[in-house]
């Protein structure tokens, strides 16, 4: 493959709005960032998204609420057969930009919140032009659909915040992704797993979550044959 310049595999995530819990969006963001993604305007090394600090469906939309609120029809799953639940949904605008900050693609997705026992997923689903290769390694699929499985150590920082030589050593090493706009550092173990289906990018993360790799393969699955 071609050979990419590092300062296109930089994460370089902002966040408007942060939720309480943590930024969820910047997290969803770096996940997907990880590697040079082309589009056809230009190289996508931003992604910047913001959600509203309050959750935008209480209860689980209808589809038609769905496209009229991202103009797509969505995945829409009240129980994991896991037993999480809905408990919440955003709607969150995205702007895919070059190293300028020029916007390359502008877009609305949806995350969706399940709990158990206090252990939460975000379901979120992207609907974008821009190629961007999916993060980590093809773990399991379902009629012919690949489900990538990664993980990572997320560093939420301010916005401001300097990195320090230990800082550009581990995001170098690929060890710690850091993620801007937090009112303080926080760090967190991620993992994730993805998957394309018509069109559509979707993915299952869990952030200091209680579920293995494989069970939240198997929640992939469930979804990816909806």
């Amino acid at each position: 493959g071609t050979k990419l310049d590092s300062a296109y595999t930089e994460r370089k995530i902002t966040v408007m709005k942060l939720r309480k819990k943590v930024s969820l969006v910047a997290i969803a963001a770096a996940l997907t960032m990880g590697i040079a993604a082309f589009a056809a305007s230009g190289i996508v090394s931003n992604w910047f998204s913001s959600s509203s600090s309050t959750p935008d469906y209480k209860s689980l939309p209808t589809q038609q609420q769905v496209v009229k609120d991202i103009g797509y029809e969505a995945v829409l799953i009240d129980n994991f057969e896991n037993g999480y639940t809905f408990k919440e949904g955003s709607i969150v605008k995205n702007n895919l930009a070059d190293d300028n900050g020029n916007s390359i693609e502008k877009f609305k997705s949806l995350s969706l919140y399940y709990e158990k026992n206090d252990d939460t997923v975000i379901f979120t689903q992207d609907k974008f032009d821009s190629q961007i290769p999916l993060m980590g390694e093809a773990v399991s699929s379902i009629n012919d659909t690949d489900i990538y499985y990664y993980s990572y150590t997320n560093k939420l920082v301010p916005a401001d915040y300097k990195l320090t030589e230990a800082d550009k050593k581990a995001e170098e090493n690929g060890e710690l992704v850091f993620s801007y706009g937090a009112s303080e550092v926080k760090i967190s173990k991620i993992q994730s797993v993805t998957w394309r289906k018509d069109g559509l990018q979707y993915s299952l993360m869990q952030i200091d979550g209680a579920l293995s790799a494989a069970e939240l393969s198997d929640m992939a699955k469930e979804a990816a044959s909806y």
